[in-house]
């Protein structure tokens, strides 16, 4: 059976994988950090795009990176399959954004790898890729219509209708890192759903706590949650509301049978216990519920594949691409 050098490539760090075309992972490799932004003044709101830059700027310079990576296994592996934040022609492996990347806007950046290593190179965007993930393999197979909302330096997210993908005519469907929070402040970068990501819920509870930002992690976030600290847990409340309150939107737009919390934290069960509690309630309580037959009722579930996830995707999208699957 074919092997393939499959990469997650994520805001704070590149994750790469050896994996079969069974979509199971044989050899995890280390991961590298990311470095191409500056996750702290990217949260503050007025900064532009020169001033968040990291030390990884560069197309040359990714490339010398993956070659890191891929020396080892020359010969080994068959193809790359690559998840990618940013907005992209996943067929063409063009990058109309970067996301994090922010040196790949604008570039033609799956031929410019396919040239270099000389193998086949794909990628798709980070959140389809979970998507893809899960209905090929996770918590959405047999599912017709459903979303993955996966919590990471941002937020990432797909969309399946009637058992398809859905990109878009711009290939920017399921972009959920976009959506509005606050209807009153469209300006600041706070009121926009990438800061209920990950990052963010940790950089709300680093503030609360008094803790410096670069210090609390998932881990520590939900230690000083679970501790009871009284700001720890306002800043956990207003995420849990804010996420719930999106579910509820995008079942209202799509009719979605389910909706998947992926990411790294999407493995604390205080998480998903507070947002199936969160939806629920909302669900019982909502004044308009009488006026539907068809009222929204968001099934919330957790990703199977969890950190695996965007990998499972990329290697589902490449094979595809390659015409090894059905």
């Amino acid at each position: 059976m074919a092997n393939y050098l499959v990469i997650d490539n994520g805001g704070t760090f590149i994750k790469p994988a050896i994996m079969n075309g069974e979509g199971e992972i044989l050899e995890m490799l280390p991961k590298v950090p990311t470095n191409s932004l500056d996750v702290t003044k990217a949260m503050e709101c007025g900064m532009d795009g020169s001033s968040i830059k990291g030390s990884l700027d560069s197309v040359e310079k990714y490339l010398e990176l993956l070659d890191g990576i891929y020396a080892p296994y020359k010969g080994k592996v068959e193809g790359i399959a690559m998840s990618f934040p940013g907005v992209n022609d996943a067929d063409k492996g063009y990058c109309y954004s970067g996301g994090a990347f922010l040196f790949a806007a604008g570039k033609p950046l799956g031929p410019i790898m396919q040239e270099h290593f000389g193998i086949p190179c794909t990628l798709e965007n980070d959140g389809k890729c979970a998507a893809l993930a899960e209905y090929w393999k996770g918590s959405l197979q047999g599912v017709q219509n459903g979303a993955v909302i996966v919590l990471g330096t941002g937020i990432g997210g797909g969309i399946i209708v009637n058992g398809e993908l859905v990109r878009g005519r711009r290939f920017s469907a399921g972009e959920m890192s976009f959506m509005l929070n606050d209807l009153d402040k469209p300006l600041e970068m706070v009121s926009y759903f990438s800061s209920n990501s990950a990052t963010g819920l940790c950089a709300g509870v680093a503030y609360a706590t008094g803790n410096p930002v670069g210090e609390v992690d998932g881990f520590k976030a939900f230690e000083l949650i679970k501790s009871g600290n009284p700001g720890a847990n306002a800043v956990f409340q207003s995420f849990i509301r804010r996420l719930a309150g999106q579910i509820y939107n995008m079942t209202t737009l799509l009719d979605l049978d389910a909706v998947a919390i992926g990411g790294g934290i999407s493995r604390e069960k205080l998480l998903i216990d507070s947002l199936q509690a969160a939806v629920k309630e909302h669900t019982e309580k909502n004044p308009l519920a009488p006026y539907s037959a068809f009222y929204p009722h968001p099934e919330v579930r957790v990703c199977q594949f969890h950190n695996e996830a965007n990998m499972v995707g990329a290697l589902y999208h490449h094979l595809k691409l390659q015409g090894k699957l059905g």
